[in-house]
């Protein structure tokens, strides 16, 4: 094997091939990126059996062959090279796999192309498009509300319902959930699935949300989803288990209703979350009355801090504590300038969404002190 290729195309196909690189293999090889030349094309592989990806760019050629090697060695080493062009060569009777550019060159151990697991494209049923715009909406508002602890998988990824022809992405993990919606063009049937929060994080990464012409098909069955954009195919083996009925979380009435500015909201929370960060379950306090949000946080270690807001109050005061860490990072993913807030007590979820738009909430379950 022998090829050149432009360092910065290689290093694009390396950020997003090394997502499906296993962290803590079950075997060595699945630690690798598989590395195959032929003619002008280079393909990469990796493959932690939840998510597999290829990724593809074009190479001068001098020797076909293939190779497996560390994914996260490869990726350091090539980041690190100090010329725009990249040359890999290998011999068969050698073990290593020679990475040189400018003046600079790394050998690294080759491991076995037959026990590597390649992506494979499964068979699928169905499919549905988006624009990039509108998928990548649905995962940003949705995928960090997924559990990071797999004690529960269901919770570990989000789920995608479609019925009447609207998708939904919804995420949860027990203690909060996120919700979002979007119409499908023609006609659907009825169906929900779960995919893996790494597979979905990793799509985000590939898509421009200002290509409003361009769209995404994802295809998937039973068992499996993928998705195709220029150069990159990923596949996610959808998680097995039944999502819970959400719908029942979602509160239908409210006794105070809270119109606030998102700015002025997100930096009082992100500043009494420092003190927050001091205490158990980062447990941030809201004060919601005479028309303004008093936030804050109080640690026996360090200390207390407050911060407060204006806000437009309709019906009941009250008073509620949130993990601090559930309402930020919401905040992170909220785009319009105003948020809504909807309360029955202290004890009961809240839901938080955006005026004039009917196709986001999201649910906190309160801190109990």
């Amino acid at each position: 094997m022998k090829f050149h290729c432009y360092k910065e195309d290689l290093i694009e196909a390396l950020q997003f091939v090394i997502r499906a690189v296993a962290v803590k293999p079950m075997t060595p090889v699945l630690a690798g990126i598989y590395i195959k030349v032929e003619g002008s094309t280079l393909e990469l592989q990796a493959n932690n059996f939840s998510t597999g990806i290829i990724a593809r760019i074009s190479v001068s050629t001098e020797e076909p062959g293939e190779v497996v090697v560390s994914g996260k060695r490869l990726q350091e080493f090539v980041r690190n090279m100090p010329d725009d062009t990249v040359t890999f060569s290998d011999e068969e009777t050698n073990n290593t796999l020679s990475i040189s550019s400018g003046g600079a060159s790394v050998d690294l151990l080759k491991m076995s192309v037959a026990d590597f697991p390649k992506v494979k494209t499964p068979e699928t049923e169905h499919s549905f498009s988006l624009t990039m715009p509108a998928l990548y909406e649905l995962i940003k508002m949705t995928v960090f509300a997924v559990a990071k602890e797999p004690e529960r998988p269901i919770f570990t990824g989000c789920c995608f319902e479609i019925k009447n022809n609207v998708l939904s992405l919804i995420a949860t993990n027990a203690n909060r959930l996120a919700l979002s919606k979007a119409n499908l063009e023609g006609t659907h049937e009825d169906c929900s699935f779960i995919v893996p929060a790494e597979s979905l994080r990793g799509i985000l990464t590939r898509i421009d949300p200002k290509e409003f012409n361009e769209y995404v098909t994802l295809n998937y069955s039973t068992r499996y989803l993928t998705f195709t954009i220029d150069n990159i195919f990923l596949t996610a083996r959808l998680i097995d288990g039944v999502f819970p009925p959400y719908e029942k979380v979602i509160p239908t009435s409210h006794t105070t209703e809270v119109m606030v500015s998102t700015p002025d909201f997100k930096n009082a929370v992100d500043f009494v979350l420092l003190m927050a960060k001091e205490t158990e379950y980062n447990t941030v306090k809201f004060r919601f009355c005479h028309g303004d949000i008093e936030i804050s946080s109080t640690s026996p270690e360090v200390g207390g801090a407050v911060k407060t807001v204006d806000a437009k109050i309709t019906g009941d005061d009250l008073d509620i504590a949130f993990n601090g860490n559930y309402i930020a990072d919401m905040l992170k993913t909220i785009d319009s300038i105003r948020l809504n807030i909807k309360m029955n007590d202290k004890y009961s979820p809240a839901m938080f969404t955006e005026p004039g738009n009917p196709n986001y909430v999201y649910i906190a379950t309160p801190v109990r002190e």
